[in-house]
């Protein structure tokens, strides 16, 4: 993996923003939480449908800017769309690949703040507690791209350590609750 061989491509050669609206499209069970990037629990609190029509519109492989400011980043972040098609809120720019790029390695670069922090703090204004994301300024930063072959295998090797990580916590916490629950079989 040579830095100095990949491409310094424009962000809009690679992205646009989407303007879809949702318009019915979809119900409260595809809304999606792009601060977890999972689906939001429907509930009967939840908005009106004709509120929902101005929710955008996030396909699979969409990234979706996030304007809350943490410590971890300070100029707010994106989020790819790994979970499916659904909606988001309107306070969230929706960003569509202009061609079909590697799923698991943009989920980490976007994501990452070493790589895309100077971008967004070039493109972006600060609000009171959140970034605002401002379009043309964004569109035409430039980011370094490895070829597609190169893509495909930082992103898998990636997704492949967050499946050992996942999984070596799922068996932790069980081993965590059954000497738990052996603790309190000794105890009574």
């Amino acid at each position: 993996m040579d830095l100095k061989t990949w491409e310094q491509r424009k962000f809009s050669e690679l992205f646009f923003k989407s303007k879809l609206k949702n318009n019915s499209l979809f119900s409260s069970d595809k809304i999606i939480s792009v601060a977890t990037m999972t689906w939001k629990k429907p509930d009967a609190s939840r908005s009106s449908d004709d509120y929902m029509k101005t929710y955008n519109i996030a396909k699979m492989g969409d990234i979706v800017f996030e304007g809350h400011t943490t410590k971890e980043f300070a100029n707010g972040r994106f989020v790819e769309n790994t979970l499916g098609d659904g909606i988001v809120s309107h306070i969230f720019d929706v960003y569509s690949p202009v061609m079909k790029l590697d799923l698991f390695y943009w989920k980490y670069f976007i994501h990452n703040e070493r790589s895309i922090g100077p971008l967004l703090k070039r493109s972006t204004t600060n609000a009171r507690m959140m970034s605002n994301l401002v379009e043309r300024d964004v569109l035409k930063q430039f980011l370094p791209v490895p070829s597609s072959i190169e893509q495909s295998s930082i992103g898998h090797i990636l997704h492949l350590i967050d499946n050992l990580i996942a999984a070596n916590e799922y068996n932790l916490k069980n081993a965590l609750n059954i000497r738990g629950r052996l603790n309190l079989h000794l105890l009574t």
